[in-house]
């Protein structure tokens, strides 16, 4: 029987050039520092990232779990809280308040300009049955005035005929 062969040992971190892929796969051991390389990506609990640049002597940069995270809910507390904290408006309304507000001046927009709408919509009707009575045609008072024209043309024609008899009998009687 073979012995099996000696299990290969891990490079020195110093030197050399990696980035992190994923924890099982990385050449680096849990916590083992890793090798700098300026525009690599790294690759983390599911987050990747690139660093580049130059570091400074003693710069360090750690990834790892939040193991001081809190689960509570101060930050959606804090959040509702603005519904009613004064921060509009040089601290003197809320959000809340600064909405009513503009719910209040859209309001009374809208109704000042259905007002003013109807306003002159009035004017333009008095506008517009003015100028027909000064220059606009009033059927009735036509149809009058032709039957006044046309018995007046009757009785004008009535006196021509009998001015022209009366001149006919003048001239028969000078003869």
């Amino acid at each position: 029987m073979q012995a099996a062969p000696a299990a290969a040992a891990l490079p020195d971190p110093v030197g050399v050039v990696s980035s992190l892929v994923n924890a099982v796969l990385s050449p680096f051991a849990a916590g083992a520092p890793v090798t700098y390389t300026s525009g690599s990506t790294i690759t983390f609990g599911g987050a990747s990232f690139t660093i580049t640049g130059v570091p400074g002597n003693g710069d360090t940069f750690t990834v790892g779990p939040n193991s001081n995270g809190l689960g509570d809910n101060r930050n959606a507390l804090l959040l509702g809280a603005l519904q009613t904290a004064n921060t509009l408006a040089n601290g003197t309304t809320s959000y809340q308040g600064a909405y009513a507000q503009l719910v209040n001046l859209v309001g009374n927009k809208a109704n000042e300009l259905q007002i003013t709408g109807s306003a002159a919509d009035k004017l333009l009707t008095q506008a517009t049955a003015s100028q027909q009575a000064e220059s606009g045609v009033n059927l009735d008072e036509e149809a009058t005035n032709l039957l006044r024209y046309q018995q007046a043309y009757q009785a004008a024609g009535k006196v021509m005929q009998t001015a022209s008899q009366l001149f006919d009998v003048l001239l028969t009687l000078g003869q």
